[in-house]
C-alpha cells in the first residue's frame, strides 16, 4: 500500500509529497492505540468523503407497535455483493473505531441525497427480507417486518 498524492484534500494533515508508507496515521496512534492497516485505510476514506453511508437491519412488528429488534448492525457495504462475513468483520472494525473515539455511527441521520442503492439492492438485504418473511408465519413470532434503517458514519469531533 503506497500513497502517491500531490494534494488529496482529505485533511489528514500530511504532506503527500513525501512517502509515508508505514505510518500514515501514526501521529494519532498514541492517543487511541495502534490502528490496523484496514482501520487506517477506512479512516482515510472517511476523511476524504467526510461522511459515509451506514445502515442496520431491524425487525419490527405489525402486531406490536413498540417491538423492534436489531438483526444486524452496523452495516457498511462497499458493494452490493458483500457477504455476511465481510459485513460482520467491517461492523466489528467500525464498533472498535467508535469505541476508541475515531468516528460516530448515527442511525436516523441518512446522508442527504444519497440513494443507498447498494444497501437496498444487496444480496444480504434480500436474504434478510426472505428470512423475516419465512419466520413471520410462525406462531408467537412478532418480528414480521424487515426494516432497513439508514444512517451515516462521521469522523469524531476533535
Amino acid at each position: 500500500m503506497h500513497h502517491h498524492h500531490d494534494h488529496c484534500g482529505c485533511g489528514c494533515g500530511h504532506d503527500h509529497e513525501h512517502e509515508h508508507r508505514h505510518e500514515h496515521h501514526g501521529e494519532h496512534a498514541g492517543r487511541h492505540g495502534e490502528l490496523s492497516p484496514a482501520q487506517a485505510a477506512f479512516l482515510h476514506e472517511l476523511e476524504h468523503h467526510h461522511y459515509l453511508p451506514l445502515a442496520r437491519f431491524l425487525v419490527e412488528s405489525t402486531v406490536e407497535d413498540d417491538f423492534s429488534s436489531v438483526a444486524l448492525s452496523p452495516v457498511y457495504l462497499r458493494g452490493p455483493e458483500e457477504t455476511m462475513d465481510q459485513v460482520k468483520e467491517t461492523g466489528r472494525m467500525l464498533l472498535d473505531l467508535e469505541e476508541r473515539g475515531w468516528l460516530t455511527l448515527d442511525y436516523g441521520y441518512p446522508l442527504e441525497g444519497y440513494p443507498y442503492t447498494e444497501y437496498r439492492e444487496s444480496a444480504l438485504y434480500a436474504l434478510f427480507q426472505r428470512t423475516v418473511k419465512e419466520a413471520a408465519g410462525r406462531p408467537g413470532f412478532l418480528g414480521d417486518t424487515p426494516v432497513l434503517e439508514l444512517g451515516s458514519i462521521a469522523p469524531a469531533e476533535e
